[in-house]
């Protein structure tokens, strides 16, 4: 909240349940924010959970560099890994403040399906 008070910043959470090695280790409580100025310089990062010291770490080192949110969407980061989450919140910036056509993560697809008992569904056989 502090951040939207001093800048005209955009904000992206990635919940650790939406991640491979939180889900396989037993961890998936948690979650990365990720806080970009308009002009997609990376402001802060809020993490809880595992491997928060780590995560922050990097985004910090990000931040020093003085890299852009679309650079770090881009980097090849090591998968799967707890730090996945903040390529993840890079990613959905970069697809909310229109720079680059970035494929949407499976929690931000809504499925109307998903509303539906399995009978409904084309091609099941459940008719």
């Amino acid at each position: 909240m502090q951040a939207r008070q001093q800048y005209d910043c955009v904000v992206a959470i990635v919940q650790y349940a939406d991640l491979l090695r939180p889900v396989v280790d037993a961890h998936p409580e948690g979650f990365c924010k990720l806080i970009v100025e308009r002009r997609r310089y990376i402001l802060r990062t809020h993490v809880i959970g595992e491997y928060s010291v780590e995560i922050i770490q990097m985004v910090a080192a990000c931040m020093a560099s003085g890299m852009r949110v679309e650079q770090l969407a881009e980097l090849q980061l090591a998968y799967p890994t707890f730090t996945e989450a903040v390529g993840m919140a890079a990613q959905k910036l970069v697809r909310e403040l229109g720079l680059a056509p970035l494929p949407q993560l499976w929690s931000d697809i809504k499925s109307p399906l998903l509303n539906y008992p399995g009978e409904n569904i084309p091609g099941s056989r459940h008719r």
